[in-house]
């Protein structure tokens, strides 16, 4: 058979998202020729990954106008209607969902061996008061009678550049399908929906509001809107998909991170390292920083670094010169080679690992640690922070790095949550609503394009004490911030500080710059219930229970309280009472 397909493409950061490099490549065997419609602005780079890979035969770069229908018209125009009757069939589809999921061979068959068929598409519409039945649009397919009918070649003829998207679903969508049905063709989905129970459903849009049901009936694609708006239940979709079918949900964690905040609660459940990948390649340069403020420290990363099965360069910051000697003499006695910079006693492990822009720069990936104690709690909250940060992200260095080759999205590994913040309710919403305004100075002075409000974020998702591995390119914006001394306040540190704002930014950063993350496992397994009896917690039951009006704006907050506080509780007492009389 000689297939077609127009495929349109686009991205609101003008970029081509993993998913859609595998739809191709599984599409490429099923078509004759691939037109690839892009409504972005792409780099060469993105297109290069199309072209020389020979996933695509042709490439129209187009203003974002007219949405998918006028996107199609102008790649039948492109071609031409004349050429377009060489086709056995001509296949619309745009890059709006997942997959695919199973094979599509088999589908092409079925529906090409039926005489009763003429046209088809994935899931349908059924009538109802503000649409008629019809083909969802994400993917339709027609057969050479029908692409060569008058009615056919009018619609797309006539097909105008609406800017609004709804006036596209209303005289485009649903037509083609009116259009065609009227000018004696018939249809048919993999899913009919048309008698399906909708109960529950909000509209009996199932390809939206029912992932189950089109995993049920192994529909081959599943919508990018699908999974946003199905939170609760895209954990087990996902897990799902990953059961029933070969298809890689990394692609949909990180589309669905990239598109979105890339830490919602049901994207974070996916977002464990891969626990079985091939070997690290020693092809890659790789560095490792170490800020040693705590010599005694030192010999304790040093072993765990001959753990690594891959050459790497290791560069050490200390803060004063007296203590390189005795850094120089521990790493002979462990016959280790390092490069030694005294960066002074200004901005803890953070700065010292920004100004070594300059040598970090040739890596392609980077490991940033410190010899981490604590000044601020007892003993054992440095000693179990530090020793499970380097469980957590040094000692599997190998699945670290290999991790980071395999992904080409992935930019930034970070340690899961020691226990100490299990244990102990530190990290609370007010005070991250403290260092929310510092993070967003930051952002605009990196000039970073995706617009984030931090301000809006009840808590962060971050690499507890800064330990990370990363891709330069993930964090270049912030090393071409070229932070000095002067930026960052004197010890003791205010929690609020710049650096607290950095410790946050991390994965937000390399976000911006179109990269996911992944976080390393804690080898300590803590039951759930100790942050359901940790957050969970009724104030009316509290022994001394104190409201921090620090937090809710100082004086002008507390006296706030007091006149809201007993206004709100008055109305509650008549409306109760107003309650009672009417019962």
């Amino acid at each position: 058979m000689k297939r077609l397909l127009f495929y349109v493409h686009f991205n609101k950061w003008n970029s081509i998202s993993s998913h859609v490099l595998y739809q191709l490549e599984h599409m490429r065997p099923l078509f004759s020729k691939i037109i690839f419609i892009s409504n972005s602005e792409l780099n060469q780079t993105d297109k290069e990954k199309l072209t020389q890979t020979h996933l695509i035969d042709d490439f129209i770069a187009r203003e974002n106008v007219g949405f998918d229908f006028a996107a199609w018209r102008d790649g039948m125009t492109h071609v031409g209607f004349e050429n377009l009757k060489s086709y056995d069939s001509v296949t619309l589809m745009n890059d709006t969902c997942f997959g695919p999921l199973w094979d599509m061979k088999e589908i092409y068959n079925s529906f090409e061996s039926d005489a009763n068929v003429d046209f088809w598409g994935m899931t349908n519409f059924r009538k109802t008061k503000q649409f008629q039945e019809h083909i969802q649009s994400y993917y339709m397919s027609f057969s050479r009678e029908v692409v060569v009918s008058e009615a056919f070649q009018n619609f797309w003829l006539n097909v105008q550049n609406f800017i609004n998207v709804q006036d596209v679903i209303d005289q485009y969508e649903t037509n083609i399908t009116t259009s065609l049905l009227d000018a004696g063709f018939k249809y048919r989905t993999v899913f009919n929906t048309v008698e399906e129970d909708d109960s529950g459903m909000l509209h009996p849009d199932f390809s939206y509001y029912n992932p189950t049901a089109i995993l049920r009936y192994k529909v081959p694609f599943i919508k990018v809107k699908t999974i946003g708006a199905n939170q609760s239940v895209t954990p087990y979709i996902l897990k799902e998909i990953e059961r029933r079918t070969d298809y890689p949900i990394d692609l949909i964690v990180s589309h669905m991170s990239k598109i979105d905040y890339p830490d919602y609660p049901y994207l974070l459940g996916s977002k464990y390292l891969k626990a079985a990948v091939a070997p690290p390649s020693s092809a890659s340069k790789i560095a490792v920083h170490l800020h040693v403020f705590y010599e005694d420290l030192l010999e304790e990363f040093l072993e765990a670094f001959e753990q690594f099965h891959f050459p790497y360069d290791l560069y050490i910051t200390t803060d004063r010169d007296e203590k390189v000697t005795a850094i120089e003499a521990i790493l002979d006695q462990r016959q280790a080679q390092s490069q030694i910079f005294v960066t002074g006693n200004i901005g803890r492990d953070v700065l010292p690992m920004l100004k070594l822009k300059k040598q970090l720069a040739q890596y392609d990936y980077i490991g940033h640690f410190h010899t981490k104690k604590s000044k601020e709690a007892d003993f054992w909250a440095g000693e179990s922070w530090r020793k499970e940060l380097i469980d957590m992200l040094v000692k599997p260095a190998d699945q670290i790095i290999a991790n980071l080759q395999e992904n080409e999205d992935l930019g930034l590994v970070i340690a899961d949550i020691p226990t100490f913040f299990r244990y102990n309710k530190i990290v609370v919403a007010w005070n991250e609503a403290l260092i929310a305004p510092e993070m967003n100075d930051l952002w605009q002075k990196m000039n970073l394009s995706k617009p984030i409000d931090f301000k809006s974020f009840n808590t962060f998702v971050m690499s507890y004490g800064t330990y990370i591995w990363f891709k330069y390119d993930s964090l270049q914006p912030l090393f071409d911030l070229d932070l000095t001394d002067a930026d960052v306040p004197a010890e003791p540190l205010p929690q609020n500080s710049i650096l607290h704002a950095i410790e946050r930014l991390l994965i937000y950063i390399s976000w911006a710059k179109n990269y996911d993350f992944r976080i390393a496992p804690s080898q300590e397994v803590l039951t759930p219930f100790i942050d359901n009896k940790l957050l969970n917690n009724r104030e009316d039951l509290q022994p001394h229970t104190y409201v921090d009006f620090n937090h809710m704006g100082g004086i002008k907050g507390a006296l706030k309280y007091i006149i809201i506080g007993p206004a709100r509780a008055v109305k509650y007492i008549f409306k109760r009472l107003a309650q009672k009389v009417k019962s």
